[in-house]
């Protein structure tokens, strides 16, 4: 019996190897184009990595030299000096006082007895200016006050006395409008007492008196004449005087001074370097800052003094500000600083800058920084001009001036030219 087959129901096995063969081609292409792909990747990345002897030199080769340029400027030049300075009280006088006018007239000074004496009023602060017999401190209910005038007051004063410390108390009673009355100069007489008991009255205390036996008291009695004791008295040689330290309270003992007055302003000295001695001259203008309180002032040199060494026998007595002289260690000149009137009480005591411009030309001339100067083997010196258009550089010939703050006055020798904003070489 015959059995016929659909032909979609079987597969000859000739079709079936066909199609294997077949399946395996398509794989293999794939897998060749991946490899291709991949090997062209890392090529190419390896290319990278791959240098020619000539790219390799390129690469380590100095890079292309550029230059620095600055301009050249038309201006006045100024020199600019900073240095240090030192505020001091100068010179200082001291009130000390060592006996008190007794109570009572048969009552015995207490000169002897320093330590009974006992601070009872305190009027001055530090910084205060304060004005002739201005009270500025009370002992024992008695005052402290100062006086205008240079010689001390080493004795106490009474009537029948004579000197020059008699004709400085009159000049002091005659400044505060107390006349001295027919007494004659350097006399001390009843003219020159009742001008001492007004002024004890206008400053609110009794007049201390002595009597014949030599007591001092304030009490007007039968023989007592008016006396001005040394321990009353400051004398200051310029007033308002400058209150530089009151040591002292009330309820104190009095063991030493219990007022110091500056005699005069506060004064600004300036330690110059002697290399720079000839930049600075009286009349030049400084400014001052004191960096520890911030505090500015502006003031004139006063004076440039003669180089200082220290340790070489200076004398002190040209200088009344030898304690701060004393800060340096090494030589300089002195600057006096003046403030054209008083200086502000917080520089008391400060360690300043002190900035001094000083104009170097008297007009605007054309200047370069100093770098750009360059000296040649034939001693011409020269610029090197860098244009703006990226063009060739060209050397200019020039003549030097002054130097000041780090500029060079410059001249272009005939021929050449030299403008301000024109751009010269200054390094490499």
């Amino acid at each position: 019996m015959n059995r016929s087959h659909a032909s979609g129901d079987v597969t000859s096995p000739g079709a079936a190897v066909a199609g294997s063969r077949l399946a395996r081609r398509r794989r293999w292409t794939v897998v060749a184009a991946c490899s291709s792909a991949v090997l062209s990747a890392g090529g190419v990345y390896a290319t990278q990595w791959v240098q020619s002897p000539a790219e390799a030199a390129a690469r380590t080769q100095a890079p292309q030299a550029s230059v620095i340029t600055a301009p050249v400027v038309r201006q006045v030049l100024r020199n600019t000096l900073v240095f240090r300075g030192s505020f001091s009280d100068g010179r200082t006088v001291t009130a000390t006082p060592t006996g008190v006018a007794a109570t009572q007239p048969a009552s015995q000074p207490s000169a002897s007895q320093p330590s009974a004496l006992v601070v009872t009023d305190v009027f001055a602060r530090p910084g205060q200016r304060v004005k002739a017999a201005q009270p500025l401190v009370e002992y024992d209910a008695r005052p402290v006050f100062a006086l205008p005038g240079a010689f001390p007051m080493y004795r106490d004063l009474t009537v029948g006395d004579e000197g020059k410390d008699v004709v400085q108390v009159q000049r002091a009673l005659h400044s505060l409008g107390r006349p001295t009355g027919s007494d004659p100069s350097g006399t001390f007489g009843s003219g020159t007492a009742a001008a001492v008991r007004h002024m004890y009255a206008a400053m609110g205390y009794a007049p201390p008196l002595t009597t014949s036996a030599g007591t001092v008291s304030q009490d007007p009695g039968p023989e007592a004449t008016t006396t001005l004791p040394s321990s009353e008295v400051v004398f200051v040689p310029s007033l308002p005087a400058r209150v530089v330290s009151v040591p002292v309270h009330v309820g104190d003992a009095v063991k030493g001074p219990v007022v110091t007055l500056a005699r005069g302003d506060m004064t600004l000295t300036g330690f110059l370097d002697p290399s720079e001695r000839g930049l600075v001259t009286a009349g030049a203008k400084a400014d001052i800052l004191a960096e520890a309180t911030g505090a500015h002032a502006t003031g004139t040199v006063a004076s440039v003094g003669a180089l200082v060494t220290p340790g070489a026998g200076k004398d002190d007595s040209a200088s009344d500000d030898s304690a701060a002289d004393a800060r340096q260690d090494s030589a300089y000149v002195p600057v006096r600083i003046g403030g054209g009137g008083s200086w502000d009480k917080t520089f008391a005591g400060q360690d300043v800058r002190i900035t001094i411009t000083a104009a170097a030309t008297s007009r605007a001339v054309t200047a370069v920084p100093e770098a750009a100067i360059t000296a040649g083997a034939d001693a011409r010196s020269t610029v090197t001009v860098v244009p703006a258009s990226g063009g060739a550089q060209r050397v200019v010939p020039v003549t030097t001036g002054v130097s000041a703050d780090g500029l060079v006055q410059v001249t272009p020798t005939r021929g050449h030219t030299l403008r301000a904003g024109d751009r010269v070489v200054v390094g490499t």
